[in-house]
């Protein structure tokens, strides 16, 4: 890995990094137009109200070119705290050199520094690079598990049978 590359955690001062990244991930992943967050959401919600984290990687030149963001969840199959990575993106002229790998590694170390019981993600079935990165890590692959989720329209249509 390229030595002049840091790690620090995020502070509300990096909301707009923290974007820029993941833009550049939904840029990566097809899907740009899904991100609608600001930076003043991002600094808000993640720092004011405390809702997640991030761990950044730092080129002393380039500036923040890597980041994951993650929050901590609660299993009441371990009876832990856990962390879940929401993001993990670094910026393509960096990633050959080990970024994404080290950040992985500090943030399965933060992890253990705090008790939790595992570090989860998921990674799209269109994303074949992720997928066998996260693979070399050691990572097991869950197959059983299938995300749902409510948002938008069938969130509120959802939430709305209860004020009924």
């Amino acid at each position: 890995m390229d030595t002049i590359i840091t790690f620090r955690m995020a502070s509300r001062d990096d909301a707009p990094d923290i974007l820029r990244l993941t833009r550049g991930l939904a840029a990566f992943m097809g899907c740009e137009a899904d991100v609608t967050a600001t930076a003043e959401d991002l600094a808000r919600t993640m720092f004011d109200e405390g809702a997640g984290e991030a761990l950044l990687a730092v080129h002393a030149d380039d500036g923040v070119v890597g980041c994951a963001v993650f929050f901590t969840t609660f299993s009441t199959w371990n009876g832990l705290r856990n962390l879940y990575l929401e993001d993990l993106f670094v910026d393509e002229a960096h990633r050959a050199g080990g970024v994404g790998r080290a950040l992985m590694r500090r943030l399965a170390a933060l992890a253990e520094e705090r008790g939790c019981g595992k570090l989860s993600w998921h990674c799209r079935d269109t994303n074949p690079s992720g997928l066998a990165f996260y693979e070399r890590l050691g990572a097991a692959r869950i197959d059983a598990l299938i995300v749902h989720r409510l948002e938008g329209e069938a969130l509120a249509a959802c939430a709305k049978e209860v004020r009924s």
